[in-house]
């Protein structure tokens, strides 16, 4: 029995290691595409927080002080890739589409960036909360 125990903390254990974006995110920028080009956001004006699990992810942004989106579903990891589903939030169009972003850490930073059919979606960039 102790050795199953053993044998199952290190094997979650390596699991959580292997994840880099477990844990808490805060927004700090991001870019998105519009009919008309892009926009930028960028914190104070939006505060957003993101929670990574080791298999869910979730959000709640505010603009202004003031409720705006929250979200969440399942994810993995795969060739550099953050490929989440969302199962539910308040932005209908969202609920069940599965997107695939790259990704890449530098320091506590986490950039990411969707592309469709070659252009640019969205690019953001999250910040580690300690």
């Amino acid at each position: 029995m102790k050795n199953t125990l053993l044998l199952s903390s290190l094997f979650i254990s390596s699991m959580v290691s292997a994840n880099p974006l477990l844990g808490s995110w805060q927004f700090v920028e991001g870019k998105y595409a519009t009919n008309d080009g892009y926009v930028m956001a960028k914190a104070p004006e939006i505060t957003s927080v993101k929670l990574i699990t080791p298999s869910h992810f979730s959000y709640i942004t505010q603009k202004q002080g003031n409720f705006h989106y929250a979200g969440g579903g399942k994810y993995v990891l795969q060739d550099q890739q953050f490929i989440e589903t969302f199962s539910y939030g308040n932005v209908p169009s969202l609920l069940g589409k599965t997107m695939a972003f790259d990704y890449k850490l530098e320091g506590d930073l986490w950039h990411h960036t969707l592309y469709e059919n070659g252009k640019l979606v969205e690019a953001e960039i999250w910040q580690r909360i300690k």
